[in-house]
Order: C-alpha cells, then structure tokens, then sequence
C-alpha cells in the first residue's frame, strides 16, 4: 500500500495558522477525497503541564467518506522541537481504486494529495467514489477493445482491395454493406435493457473478437464485408453498452468527463489497430494478420469480466414497474437520430476514404499512412480531455457546434491540399471533431430514462449507420466522377446541420441528474 509522508518544521505561529481554519491540517478534507475524523482514534491525553508556546505532541487521524480509494487514512503528527518549533508531519496511507490505469495517476494524485486542497485540473470536476473509480477504468478498459475491433476494417480494407482486385465503389459498397451490422447491435441494446448491460457487453465483446480473428479467413470483398458485419456489430454494441454503464455510474458533474476518458481508451484503441497496419507491407495477404491480432484482446475482456459489477441504475430500473412513455421521448429521439444521420453523413466516408486517398492521390506506403495518422489524431487527447471539463464546468451545447463544425471543415480542407499544410489540417480537424465526443456524445445517455437507454441509443446507431451508409455511397461515386473535394463539400451540410441543431434545440444538461432530466426514473436514489 503506498505511503505519503510530508514533513514540516515550523515556528508555533506559523503551525497555528498550517493546522487550524478551514483548510487547514486538522479540517477535514473536501476535495479528490471526502474524508471525516477517524472514530477510532484515541485522542491523547493533556499533560499536567502542556508547553505554553504550543501544543503537546498529538496526533489525528482521518478517513475517507468518498473517494476514489479503497483504503485512505490521513494521520497529522504536532512534535514539540522546543525554542517554540515544531515538526508537523502529515502521512497518507491509501491504496487508489483505479484497476488496470493505476499507475497512469498514481503519480498525479499522489502531488495533489500534498500540493493542493482543491480538485486539480486533471481530475473530474465531480469526485468520484470507489466503486465509480473501479466501473469507469474497467469500461475503459473494455473500449481500448472496442476502439480497436472498430478501427480494423477501415485500416485494412484499401489493402485487401488490393488482394481482391477492386476499386472505390466496390469499397464503399463493402463498407455501406458492413454498416448494416447495426441491425445486430441494435438487437444486443435491446438485450442490454432487458438482462443487463454487464453480461450483454461482456458477450459482445468474446464474439466480436472471435469474428474478427475469422475475418482473417475471407476469400472475397463480400465474405469480407458479412463476416466484418458481425464483428463491427457486436463491437458497436459492445461500445454502446460500455457508454450507457459508464454515464449510469458516473455523478452529475463528471459525465462528460467520463465520456472523454472512454473516448481516449477507444482512441488508444485505435491507434494499437492503426500501429498494425504496417503489417500489411509484408505481402499481398498480409493485411490479415492484423485481424488475428485482436484474439490478444480475450484475456483482458476476461479478467475485466471478473471484476465489473452490474450498473446500480439498471438494478434499481428492474425493480420498479414499467413506466409509460414520456411525452418528450419521441421528439428527444427524433433530434437525436437527426443528428446521428448528418454527423456520419461526412464522418464517415472521411475517415474510411481516407487510407486511399493518401494511398492513391498522395502515393502513401502503409507505413507512412501510419506515421501520419499517428502525427495527426494526437491532438484529438487534448482535445477531449479539454472538452470534457469545460462542458461539465461551463456547458454543452457551444463547445459541441464549434467541434462539429469546424471539425468538418478542416477534414474537408485537408483534402484539397497537398505537403505539411494537409498534415497541419487534419490535425486541427481532429482538435476540433474531437471536442464533440464528451460535449454531444453524452446527450445520448441524458436524453433517456435507463429503461431505454440502451434500445434507444441502439436506434441512434441506425440512424447513424444509415448516414454513414447513404455518405459512403454517395462519396464512393462522386469522388471517382469529381474528385475528394466535390464529394465532401457537398456532404459538409450535414456538421452544418447538426451545429444549427444543437443551439436551437438541445438542452443544457450540465450537473442535472439523470432522474431530473427523466423523470420518469424514480427519484431520491442518488
């Protein structure tokens, strides 16, 4: 168990003024940690004759109320030196809550346990409990899996177009086909709802990886597209169930932030798939090899299955009868399928085009298409990241038009261009698209009563892969008629919609709770 020891000497005025007032030593302390006086700790007894320059040696401990530790105790020590000094020690003695991403804030919390009394910046606005801190690194954990699963198909199909002997269209029909695997995670939403998002997602996330490792076995663009169907299908689900649980567990003040943290794990995920692309320089078959890769994934889906309990929200759901539909329900749906549909009308066929257009137009190897994806989605962390605490701290709805937006806007530049401006473009572009995974992606999970959630959030996915289908189809044929910057200019109406959307009709649901914006779900539980 790791163990924090801060020693101070200090004159007895200036130890007053260190241990006592509201942030001082001995108050307890309301920050990364709510803690209360230890109970069990015996207070010392006064000597006869306490020195009149300060207070005996004593001691004082604390525990932690909330937090995100399994074990926290603070223990601050006063040491009479004598000549009016004394030495105020202050020991920590916790152990953090965080499997599997320990030790990547071990090391931040640690400072901030004797740097500060107020919640760091990197830190969630909202403190987390324990069991949050455990359920959101394991569901983060599990959408490094899914990120990856995603990423392989449109890594990886350029290459096996190239085996196939195919060309564009062929590819955005393959890809358009895939998309229909959203009949498959729209089935497991349903099941999510109604047996739990634990044993749904965990049986997902086994299928999705054992398909993938078949797709390593097509003999043809159609095989490829059927078997990825069911692999993109239940790694979709698997994400979709990861999203609803983690917004579930997460407080008020810190779902956008969870949703950031899932989206760099994703996004982590991603660029692991995008790391084996080279792989596909070794022969003309040898793009499959980067879909066997994905079986490395069944340990750790495993040993996180172990380990996640099911969401309390849905626990609690079960047991209250079934409610009736809110009036708002279908308009909220509405909005939201509008917005999935316009989102990856571009989205879509920008990011799966792409390999080919830096194949094909700008003569790219696989691995310089790595190193650039590599170069060029960096930015999307920070982008996050500092998208989730503003929209948590500040609100939603303008952080969400400018990165819809103006994300769409970079993507389509970088197309018309050639050398470092494309390479400066696109990594503004994933700056800005980036901004929109926890500032619009959260509506999706605030918008719905747990009942729904998941089956609602299944819809929004055919919505959205209708989008993606109807842009992958149509940039497919304008980009071999017109070219890449035809082809995306026309279907940059779609962010430009969803911008208009979002400040004209989404709500602010910044520290609202999911029982106050649906109240439909009984009250009181949290």
């Amino acid at each position: 168990m790791p163990r924090l020891i801060s020693r101070r000497v200090l004159s007895a005025d200036d130890a007053h003024g260190v241990l006592h007032g509201p942030d001082g030593l001995l108050s307890p302390r309301s920050d990364m940690v709510l803690e209360q006086p230890d109970d069990d700790e015996p207070t010392p007894s006064p000597p006869d004759a306490a020195p009149a320059w300060g207070p005996p040696k004593s001691s004082t401990a604390f525990v932690a109320v909330e937090g995100p530790v399994q074990h926290y105790r603070r223990t601050v020590t006063v040491t009479p030196l004598g000549n009016r000094l004394v030495v105020v020690t202050e020991q920590f003695d916790y152990q953090l809550a965080i499997p599997v991403w320990r030790l990547l804030f071990a090391i931040p919390f640690r400072r901030a346990l004797v740097r500060e009394r107020t919640i760091p910046w990197w830190h969630p606005p909202d403190r987390l409990t324990a069991r949050q801190a455990q359920v959101v690194a394991l569901l983060a954990t599990l959408s490094v899996v899914a990120g990856f699963l995603g990423t392989l198909l449109g890594q990886t199909i350029t290459f096996a177009a190239d085996e196939f002997g195919v060309g564009e269209s062929a590819q955005g029909l393959a890809l358009g086909l895939a998309r229909f695997s959203i009949l498959l995670t729209l089935a497991m939403a349903v099941l999510g709802d109604r047996i739990g998002r634990r044993r749904t997602l965990f049986g997902a996330a086994i299928g999705a990886i054992l398909a993938s490792a078949a797709t390593s076995l097509v003999v043809n663009l159609a095989l490829l597209a059927t078997v990825q169907a069911v692999s993109r299908g239940l790694s979709h689900a698997l994400a979709l169930l990861v999203f609803v649980f983690a917004m579930e567990e997460a407080p008020a003040g810190a779902r956008a932030y969870v949703m950031s943290m899932l989206g760099l794990a994703a996004g982590l995920g991603s660029g692991l798939a995008v790391a084996c692309v080279p792989l596909a320089d070794l022969g003309l078959s040898a793009w499959r090899l980067v879909f066997v890769v994905a079986l490395a994934f069944l340990p750790v889906v495993v040993t996180a299955a172990r380990r996640l309990p099911e969401s309390e929200r849905f626990e609690a759901a079960r047991r209250r009868p079934p409610a009736q539909t809110p009036e708002q329900f279908r308009f909220r749906l509405c909005l939201l399928a509008v917005t999935s549909f316009a989102v990856l009308v571009f989205s879509a066929p920008a990011s799966q085009f792409q390999n080919e257009f830096l194949k094909e137009q700008r003569d790219f190897s696989a691995t310089k298409i790595t190193v650039f994806t590599l170069l060029t989605v960096w930015t999307a962390g920070p982008g996050m990241l500092i998208a989730g605490r503003l929209a948590d701290v500040r609100g939603r709805r303008v952080i969400a038009s400018l990165g819809v937006s103006g994300g769409a806007v970079f993507a389509l530049w970088h197309f018309t261009v050639a050398g470092w401006p494309m390479w400066v473009l696109i990594a503004a572009g994933a700056l800005m698209t980036s901004s929109t995974v926890p500032s619009l992606g959260v509506y999706r999970a605030e918008m719905f009563g747990t009942g729904r959630r998941a089956r609602s959030n299944g819809l929004l996915g055919v919505a959205g892969v209708s989008g993606s289908v109807v842009g992958l189809v149509v940039a497919g044929h304008m980009i071999e008629t017109y070219g890449y910057g035809t082809a995306f200019s026309v279907l940059l109406m779609g962010p430009i919609l969803v911008a208009l959307l979002v400040l004209l009709f989404y709500p602010e649901t910044t520290r609202r709770s999911l029982e106050e914006l649906n109240p439909e779900d009984e009250e009181g539980l949290w």
